[in-house]
C-alpha cells in the first residue's frame, strides 16, 4: 500500500513556497502588472496547489488556489503575506485578499488595521471573504477591522427553499438577483455552499424572497461540537425572511472593498460552478482598479487551467435543474469534484469558451430540443468530445440521436459500457451506460480518504476520457517532494 504522509507536510510545503510570481517586480515600474497579495497570517491560505488526484483535505480543496491562478492567467502578480501587515508590505500592492480568517491564527494588531484602512483609502482594493454565521470565530477576528472600514458583520446563514436550493438541504443555494454593478455585470447565476449574509447597505447580490437568515449561536466558552456554529437550518419566528444580501461592494475613500459571504464560492471546486469564476475575476478587477481592456483580461482569466482539459458539465441553471451542484444521493457533486481533480470542469448552462469536452449528466435532457441543438453545435466543431450519461431503465437514444448527428456521416462502435460515434470532422459522441457509479450514492466525496483500490477504481472511471485525449494531471504524491527518510 502506498504511504500517505500527513497533510501537515503539504501545508508546510505550500506555505514555504510562498509566491506564484516574481516578487521582485513592483507596481511602481513602468507597465508593471497588478500586484495582489493574499493574507496568510490571519487565515489558512494556500494559493499554489489546485485540486488534484490524491488531494482530499477539505481546507485545501476549498481554498483559493484556483482563484489565485486565474489572476495569474490574467497576467497579474500574486503572492502571500506571512507576516503582520504594515505600510511597507502594502506599499507596492494594488489588491489585498483576506480569505476567511480563523481564530486559531494571530489576531489583527491595531497597527495592521490602521495600515489596511489607509491602504484602501489611498486608492487600493480589498476583497474580504466571510462565511456563514461565525464559523472559525471569523466575526470576532474581523470586528475591529470592519469597524474601521464602516462595515457590518452578520451571524446568519443564507438559507433557501426550492427552487433555489441546489439539493434537498437549505444551505447550498442558487443566487440570481443582482444590482447593476461592475462586479456582477453579465452574471446570471452564482452558487453558494452554506454561505452567510453581508452588510445590506452595500449589497449587489441577494437571495430570493423565500429565503431566510438562519441565525447561528456560539455555546458558552465556544465549546460546540465544531467551529461552524450554524443554526438549525429551519426558519424560526424571529429569523428574518429574504431577500438577503450575500455580496457587497463599496467605495472607501479612493479605494474599493468587496465582501463575499462564502469561501466555497471561490474555492478550488465551486469556483467552477455557475458564474462564480467570472464574479471572482470581475470583483478583483474592480477592487484593484484595473485599467486593462476588460474583454481581453477576462478571457485570459476564464481560459482553461494551465495543463488541463476544459470540461463543460451541463447544468440547466435557468431551469433550476441541478446535477453537478447537488449533494443529494442521486446527483453528481462528488463526480464534479472528482472531475475537477483530473481536469478543469465547469458546470454551467452556457458552453465555456475553449471547452474540449461536454458531459450531459442525464439522457432526459436530450428530450428538450434546446439541449439537442447544443450537443449538435458542439460536435460541429472539429475535435470535440461529447459524453451523454444514459439513465437506467427506459433509455431510447434512437429518439434523439438523429437530431444530434444530423446529416453527418459517422462511424459507430459499441462496447459493453460505451456506444460511440466518430464524425468525419474528428468529433466524437459517446453514450455511457450504467452510470450509477458516478452518483453521490456510490462515488466517494472529495474529502474522503482513499486507499489504493479506490484510486484504481476512480482512474478506471476516468480512463475513457484519457483514451479520448483528456490531459493527464499529476497526482498529489507525484507533485510533492517528500522529505526522504534517513537510512
Amino acid at each position: 500500500m502506498r504511504l500517505r504522509r500527513p497533510i501537515v507536510v503539504l501545508a508546510f510545503y505550500l506555505v514555504c513556497r510562498s509566491v506564484i510570481c516574481d516578487p521582485q517586480t513592483t507596481a511602481d515600474e513602468p507597465n508593471s502588472p497588478i500586484r495582489v497579495r493574499f493574507d496568510a497570517i490571519h487565515s489558512h491560505t494556500w494559493i499554489e496547489s489546485l485540486p488534484q488526484p490524491g488531494l482530499n483535505q477539505y481546507h485545501l480543496l476549498a481554498g483559493p488556489s484556483r482563484a489565485a491562478q486565474a489572476l495569474v492567467a490574467m497576467g497579474w502578480q500574486v503572492d502571500v503575506q506571512l507576516e503582520a501587515w504594515d505600510p511597507e508590505s502594502l506599499d507596492a500592492l494594488d489588491l489585498v485578499v483576506l480569505n476567511l480568517v480563523s481564530a486559531d491564527r494571530p489576531a489583527f494588531r491595531v497597527s495592521e488595521i490602521a495600515a489596511l484602512r489607509d491602504f484602501v483609502q489611498a486608492g487600493a482594493g480589498l476583497i474580504i471573504i466571510t462565511d456563514h454565521t461565525n464559523c472559525y470565530f471569523h466575526n470576532h477576528a474581523l470586528e475591529p477591522l470592519f469597524d474601521q472600514l464602516d462595515l457590518n458583520l452578520s451571524n446568519a446563514t443564507a438559507c433557501e427553499r426550492p427552487p433555489y436550493t441546489l439539493g434537498q438541504g437549505s444551505g447550498w443555494i442558487l443566487i440570481d438577483s443582482f444590482r447593476d454593478h461592475p462586479i456582477v455585470s453579465g452574471i446570471k447565476h452564482l452558487g453558494f455552499q452554506t454561505g452567510g449574509t453581508v452588510d445590506e447597505r452595500f449589497a449587489v447580490a441577494w437571495t430570493s424572497p423565500s429565503s431566510w437568515a438562519d441565525r447561528g449561536s456560539v455555546p458558552m466558552y465556544g465549546e460546540g461540537k465544531d467551529m461552524g456554529f450554524t443554526g438549525d437550518f429551519h426558519q424560526q419566528p424571529d429569523e428574518p425572511s429574504g431577500p438577503l444580501p450575500v455580496l457587497a461592494a463599496k467605495k472607501f475613500g479612493a479605494g474599493r472593498i468587496v465582501v463575499l459571504g462564502d469561501q466555497n464560492a471561490i474555492g478550488g471546486l465551486f469556483l467552477n460552478y455557475a458564474d462564480n469564476r467570472r464574479l471572482w475575476l470581475q470583483s478583483a478587477r474592480w477592487a484593484a482598479g484595473s485599467s486593462s481592456e476588460p474583454a481581453l483580461e477576462l478571457a485570459r482569466g476564464l481560459a482553461p487551467d494551465s495543463g488541463r482539459s476544459l470540461v463543460w458539465c451541463v447544468e440547466p441553471l435557468a431551469d433550476h435543474d441541478f446535477y453537478w451542484g447537488s449533494s443529494d444521493r442521486q446527483d453528481h457533486y462528488h463526480a464534479f469534484a472528482l472531475l475537477n481533480k483530473f481536469a478543469d470542469a465547469r458546470a454551467s448552462d452556457v458552453c465555456p469558451s475553449d471547452a474540449q469536452w461536454m458531459i450531459v449528466p442525464s439522457e432526459r435532457l436530450l428530450q428538450q430540443e434546446h439541449w439537442r441543438i447544443e450537443v449538435r453545435k458542439f460536435l460541429e466543431q472539429p475535435g470535440k468530445h461529447a459524453v451523454i450519461w444514459l439513465d437506467d431503465g427506459n433509455s431510447n437514444p434512437a429518439d434523439w440521436i438523429p437530431g444530434v448527428l444530423e446529416a453527418a456521416p459517422s462511424a459507430s462502435v459499441e462496447s459493453e459500457s460505451i456506444r460511440s460515434w466518430t464524425k468525419t470532422n474528428g468529433s466524437t459522441l459517446d453514450l455511457w451506460k450504467n452510470t450509477k457509479h458516478w452518483t453521490n450514492r456510490e462515488l466517494l466525496g472529495p474529502e474522503a480518504s482513499r486507499n489504493d483500490a479506490d484510486d484504481r477504481r476512480e482512474e478506471a472511471m476516468v480512463d475513457p476520457l484519457w483514451k479520448r485525449g483528456l490531459k493527464r494531471v499529476k497526482s498529489f504524491d507525484q507533485t510533492i517532494d517528500w522529505p526522504r527518510d534517513e537510512p
